[in-house]
């Protein structure tokens, strides 16, 4: 008898002990998979989405959250999103025509010239001149229109990141307020501008200059080392984006510019089938 009983208890033993490594095993994958998931790094939390100014609040802090690193731009907005309602996306909505103003505020327009035959000025101020009598006849005209100013050898930018300023008078006023408070200095990066134009597709833009362009910021040596020079190297890309199918006008106006920098313009409103004037 306790033989017989012997045997089945001695078969028993490799049978527990397997039962005892599964569980093992089982309470390890539940257990150390626990751990491992807790000792994982947190994910940060994300940070707040940057709050844009108000449109029309010219005294808004600017944002420097930059379109074409490393130049250091803000992110302008030099074409409406905005249909003639107000809406966006909305199937059979008309959308917003915009006109931008790229101005030239580097410390060659601290220069004076002569207007007329003896009005002494610099060309700060007649372009601001010439600007605020555009900014008048642009909120006179009829329908919808947008528009926003954006400088170039100081970056300033008169919708501070926001959607381009409805054209109507009371604009009109605050713009030509903001407009009196440039100064001339620095030196003008043109072509990030002008990429930043052409990338965003406004209807029309209008520049206003007195220099010619400043070495590009986000270039390389390598790529400005095949053309003559930076205002060749900037005509060719404007005509490069034009070839690609960009249909934005650009219409220049030189202020006190000698007779090579009105030959560089002229060529460069011609690129685009713009115009050229001598303001």
């Amino acid at each position: 008898m306790t033989a017989a009983m012997s045997q089945p208890h001695s078969a028993l033993v490799p049978g527990l002990a397997r039962a005892g490594v599964s569980l093992c095993v089982v309470l390890w994958l539940v257990f150390g998979a626990a751990s491992a998931q807790d000792n994982k790094p947190s994910k940060p939390a994300e940070k707040p989405a940057t709050e844009r100014p108000a449109d029309n609040d010219p005294g808004a802090p600017k944002v420097q959250d930059g379109h074409d690193r490393p130049t250091t731009y803000p992110r302008i907005r030099i074409a409406s999103g905005k249909t003639e309602d107000g809406t966006q996306g909305q199937p059979g909505a008309v959308k917003t025509k915009t006109r931008a103003y790229l101005l030239d505020v580097s410390e060659a327009m601290a220069a004076s010239i002569t207007v007329g035959n003896s009005e002494e000025m610099t060309r700060l101020e007649r372009m601001v001149s010439e600007v605020s009598k555009s900014l008048t006849r642009l909120a006179d005209r009829p329908g919808s229109m947008r528009f926003n100013i954006v400088t170039f050898g100081t970056i300033q930018d008169l919708a501070g990141g926001g959607e381009p300023w409805v054209a109507n008078a009371d604009n009109a006023a605050k713009a030509k307020e903001w407009l009196k408070r440039l100064e001339a200095k620095g030196t003008g990066d043109l072509y990030a501008l002008l990429k930043a134009l052409f990338d965003q597709k406004p209807e029309s833009a209008t520049m206003m200059v007195g220099s010619m362009p400043g070495k590009p910021a986000d270039v390389s040596e390598e790529e400005l080392k095949q053309h003559k020079d930076v205002p060749e190297f900037v005509l060719a890309k404007v005509k490069e984006w034009r070839k690609a199918g960009n249909t934005t006008s650009l219409d220049i106006t030189g202020i006190g510019l000698g007779p090579t920098e009105r030959d560089f313009y002229r060529r460069l409103a011609e690129a685009v089938e713009g115009t050229y004037l001598d303001a």
